[in-house]
């Protein structure tokens, strides 16, 4: 009988039984990394759909809300969304509006001239080990980079182009979107308050595009008629669907009121422009018009240059001073008072105001400091008249109280 001390059978077993279970082991491990590698890409790509779902519903919806004047610096903010963004790490670039690599070759700005890259419909992202992947948008949606500029956002135009916005490294984001229109070319954007590195830029036109018309556009729609401040007179060919077309064609310009620098003008790249100005007030329409091609006209307002009478008085009694003055052209006047006051016995002067024997208005002058003061709107004829202005309610007291009205300026313009 062999001892169980003596006993080695089992030496040569747990050995082969250690190796299958390392074997094992491996094997179950290799098929966990396997399983990993093939499940990230799938979670990445889930993740970026459903943020480009939410953004792409978002940005449609936006289209359906107020837009910001771009030109007018005073035109209120236009619909607002802002996105906070999650790029996973193996994402390469996220891009709104533009395909920041249209030639593939992986460098992101190196875009030569002329190469499709989108017109503003459009998302793109592309992971490190992907394929790039298109999301088309609304037809009406253009997005475009945004430039901060005098406190305010404006389009991104450098080097007379337009840019779409592209995300890189991975990370949070924050991006806000606006609504806004462009008087100049009648397009409305949603742009993003965002600027990148990248300028890859919008398509310019579809070069398969024909013009089908002219616009004509001013900037800015008002000046004053002095025969030297100028507004500047920008024509553009657009296509049936009302996009920047391509061109060189010769457009004749005209004006009912001012003087155009030029009157034919050549089209480059399917764009000119010109300056006007004008010595008589009243409102211009400017047409456009070229060989086959559907006319365009807009506005432009020159404004009455305002007649600011001198006048450097104090007024200590109620006996009125009288200040002729003469209009060119008949008009609406807004009236002004610049001037201030002497307070006695808790009340300010009150300044009241007549043309020609008509009463204009009257207001209170609360200020020893030089403030103004706003009257009703009066319409005068071309010609001489008089005007009248006077305190209405003078006080003296000596040594106790004196009540008087200081008049710096009257001015008269156009509202």
């Amino acid at each position: 009988m062999r001892s169980v001390l003596s006993d080695d059978s089992g030496a040569m077993e747990i050995p082969l039984r250690l190796v299958v279970y390392v074997i094992l082991t491996a094997v179950i491990l290799a098929i966990a990394i396997i399983g990993l590698s093939n499940l990230k890409p799938g979670m990445t790509t889930d993740t970026m759909e459903k943020q480009i779902g939410i953004i792409k519903v978002s940005l449609n919806a936006m289209q359906y809300g107020s837009a910001r004047n771009l030109i007018d610096p005073a035109s209120p903010a236009g619909n607002l969304r802002t996105f906070n963004i999650n790029l996973p790490e193996d994402i390469e670039y996220l891009a709104f509006g533009v395909d920041p690599d249209p030639d593939n070759n992986g460098n992101l700005t190196d875009t030569k001239e002329n190469l499709i890259t989108e017109r503003g419909n459009v998302i793109f992202y592309k992971s490190w080990k992907g394929s790039k992947i298109r999301v088309p948008l609304e037809e009406n949606i253009e997005l475009r980079e945004g430039l901060f500029d005098r406190g305010r956002w404006i389009l991104n135009n450098a080097n007379g182009k337009q840019y779409g916005i592209v995300l890189r490294g991975n990370g949070k984001f924050s991006i806000t979107f606006e609504l806004v229109y462009d008087t100049g070319s009648k397009e409305r954007y949603t742009l993003a308050h965002h600027i990148d590195n990248f300028n890859a830029y919008i398509d310019p036109y579809d070069p398969a595009a024909l013009a089908n018309s002219v616009w004509v556009s001013v900037y800015p729609n008002s000046i004053p008629s002095d025969g030297v401040t100028r507004a500047s007179a920008i024509v553009q060919l657009k296509d049936r669907k009302g996009r920047d077309a391509p061109g060189e064609v010769v457009v004749n310009l005209t004006a009912t009121l001012g003087n155009l620098s030029s009157r034919n003008l050549t089209t480059v790249k399917g764009r000119a422009a010109t300056d006007i100005v004008s010595g008589l007030p009243g409102i211009a329409v400017i047409t456009a018009s070229s060989i086959g091609l559907n006319p365009g006209s807009t506005y432009l307002a020159f404004k009455q240059v305002p007649i600011i009478l001198d006048i450097k008085k104090w007024i200590n009694e109620t006996a009125p001073f009288i200040i002729p003055f003469t209009t060119v052209h008949d008009l609406n006047y807004s009236l002004s008072l610049a001037g201030s006051g002497t307070e006695a016995l808790w009340e300010w002067p009150n300044a009241s105001i007549e043309i020609d024997g008509v009463p204009v208005g009257e207001e209170t002058v609360d200020s020893p400091t030089l403030i103004t003061r706003t009257f009703s709107q009066v319409t005068l004829p071309a010609g001489d008249h008089n005007m009248s202005i006077k305190m209405t309610n003078d006080l003296f007291i000596p040594l106790i109280a004196d009540r008087n009205l200081y008049v710096e300026s009257i001015t008269l313009s156009e509202p």
